[in-house]
């Protein structure tokens, strides 16, 4: 049961809250946004490697629907702020997608080795340390991304 509500709690969540970020971003950029997406992440990581708690656990889990909305909203309006007019923001979405799918088994696959070897905690510590990672590149290096009069450039083809 327990299992079902820490799957169904996000969900829902997320459910809810989406379309906030989507009027949010109209006003305060992307940045900011996706920003907070991926500092939840590390946070979330680091209370599951620390809570053993049903109950709380599953509150945690909300973080979990704050990352999914964050994430989930700003990917294709960040791709295609940054896709233009150009005519390949499906190009662009597709080697997104990719490239988190490799992640996402890639993540399965590393941290059920190091749960494996070292325990949950520390499986969960790991993931804490990428999405940390994660954030500060994001932070470091990804700029706003929505065009400043909230029009594109016209195509050039």
């Amino acid at each position: 049961m327990i299992m079902a509500i820490l799957v169904i709690v996000p969900q829902v969540h997320a459910a809810l809250m989406a379309p906030w970020p989507g009027r949010q971003v109209q006003s305060s950029g992307r940045r900011p946004l996706l920003l907070i997406g991926f500092v939840v992440l590390p946070i979330r990581a680091l209370l599951f490697a620390l809570i053993t708690e049903p109950v709380v656990l599953v509150a945690v889990q909300v973080l979990d629907g704050i990352s999914g909305i964050m994430l989930g909203v700003l990917q294709p309006l960040t791709i295609a702020d940054m896709a233009g007019r150009t005519g390949r923001f499906n190009l662009a979405q597709g080697f997104v997608g990719a490239v988190s799918g490799i992640g996402a088994s890639l993540s399965t696959t590393i941290s059920g080795i190091i749960v494996g070897s070292f325990g949950v905690a520390a499986g969960f510590v790991a993931v804490a340390m990428i999405a940390l990672i994660a954030f500060g590149i994001v932070w470091a290096l990804m700029p706003e991304t929505k065009p400043a009069d909230g029009c594109y450039a016209p195509s050039p083809h």
